[in-house]
């Protein structure tokens, strides 16, 4: 299975077929797209975030590699094919992971592509990973308690501690809400009362000023948190523009 998809742009016709070629004999790399008009580029390359990368040349017509490069590199990776030499500080500076001067040799065409995987990998590598738990202290000496965000139903802020309530059971925690609210990931978390911090995910029910969740407890909606939850909860609403009618 190909691991990236490769686009090619270059008008001279002989290296666009051996480009064409290379990326054919190599296992990794599949050719999505090539084209000798490089503004045919800008409506075929996805905005999606996967490994991609696009062999360019730097002496077209209309608009140069160069400039090109500029406008695509947030979205895939780039190689520079050229004749011309010179422009290899101009292509670098243009984030490039590589450049290649024609005739280019398969073997050079190679050390290219392993040369974008390597730093594609490195990136993945280096990317910080999104938490998905966190330890709280217990109840006995030493003791401590992990607790997944997904399986949180909602906090609740008594006095001086926060109880945690989970799919598990409850846990109290010296701890104030606001200091949860600083580590909850806020794509599920919302804060809907002085006191309450929901998991929106564990919402069974929205009645009129109660939030119901998984374990049947009505959290309270506070006045000030009413419109951000609403904002919040409209997104999440699976609905049709068609309206009952009678038989």
């Amino acid at each position: 299975m190909s691991d990236y998809s490769c686009y090619i742009v270059d008008d001279e016709a002989d290296s666009l077929e051996i480009l064409q070629d290379y990326v054919a004999q190599t296992p990794s790399l599949s050719l999505t797209y090539s084209t000798n008009n490089p503004r045919d580029i800008f409506s075929v390359i996805p905005k999606d975030g996967k490994p991609k990368i696009t062999f360019l040349d730097i002496e077209m017509p209309g608009i140069t590699g160069l400039e090109l490069a500029g406008l695509i590199n947030s979205h895939t990776a780039v190689i520079f094919v050229t004749s011309h030499s010179e422009h290899a500080l101009e292509a670098f500076e243009k984030d490039a992971y590589d450049f290649l001067v024609k005739p280019v040799s398969y073997p050079r065409f190679l050390k290219a592509v392993a040369k974008v995987q390597s730093r594609i990998q490195s990136e993945v590598n280096s990317a910080p990973q999104e938490e998905t738990y966190f330890y709280i202290r217990g109840n006995r000496q030493g003791e401590l308690i992990k607790i997944h965000f997904n399986e949180i139903l909602y906090l609740e802020s008594l006095q001086n501690y926060v109880k945690l309530h989970t799919e598990k059971g409850t846990h109290i925690t010296y701890l104030t809400l606001k200091e949860f609210e600083f580590k909850l990931n806020r794509n599920n978390f919302l804060k809907v009362h002085k006191s309450y911090v929901v998991n929106l995910d564990s919402i069974a029910r929205h009645i009129d000023n109660k939030l119901y969740m998984k374990n049947e407890f009505a959290v309270p909606i506070g006045a000030s948190y009413r419109q951000e939850l609403l904002i919040r909860l409209k997104n999440r609403i699976f609905s049709t523009d068609r309206r009952k009618t009678g038989d």
